[in-house]
């Protein structure tokens, strides 16, 4: 495994522990640093990645919020479009996603889809927390671009409202890389 992928799976696998914790999209991003843009729900809360990883947090309305979106970044160079870095990318993400055990992940979609221009996979997961058998539904999205590895990342509990499920759809159909 190259260093740099090493390295931003390292900082993908606290994706889980933040992820655990409707209306139309016309708001762009407010972080202006990002090396993508894309519009996301009015009304929901943009934060921040947590652990000042490179990303954005996008949080719909509720305690907890019954859906949040993602959007992770990290310095990669390659060719573009690298399938051998992105199987990579998503095999370590995956791996994490457990969290050392505290979870059971079951894969329940996966398929070829570009944004952005950039061409990816997009896979869907139930994630069963042992603890109390909670689920979460995830749904990823993971890309390579010539600078960096990306994907985004959308968390729904069943509180979530059908408008809140379609978010991830139209945020990755507006992704735009800068």
């Amino acid at each position: 495994m190259s260093p740099s992928i090493h390295k931003t799976l390292l900082l993908a696998s606290m994706l889980t522990g933040a992820a655990l914790t409707g209306p139309a999209l016309a708001v762009p991003l407010k972080n202006t640093q990002a090396p993508l843009t894309a519009d996301v729900p009015t009304g929901w809360e943009q934060r921040p990645y947590p652990n000042s990883l490179p990303g954005i947090t996008v949080m719909a309305p509720g305690n907890p919020p019954p859906a949040v979106l993602q959007l992770f970044y990290a310095p990669y160079q390659s060719k573009g479009n690298d399938a051998a870095a992105l199987k990579e990318f998503i095999g370590g993400v995956e791996g994490s996603l457990t969290g050392g055990g505290l979870a059971t992940l079951k894969r329940v979609g996966d398929r070829p889809r570009t944004a952005g221009g950039i061409k990816g996979t997009e896979r869907v997961y139930d994630l069963t927390l042992k603890a109390n058998g909670a689920v979460v539904r995830l749904q990823y999205w993971y890309g390579v671009s010539k600078r960096n590895l990306l994907s985004v990342q959308f968390t729904t509990g069943p509180a979530a409202t059908a408008a809140q499920r379609g978010a991830f759809d139209k945020a990755l159909g507006s992704l735009k890389l800068k």
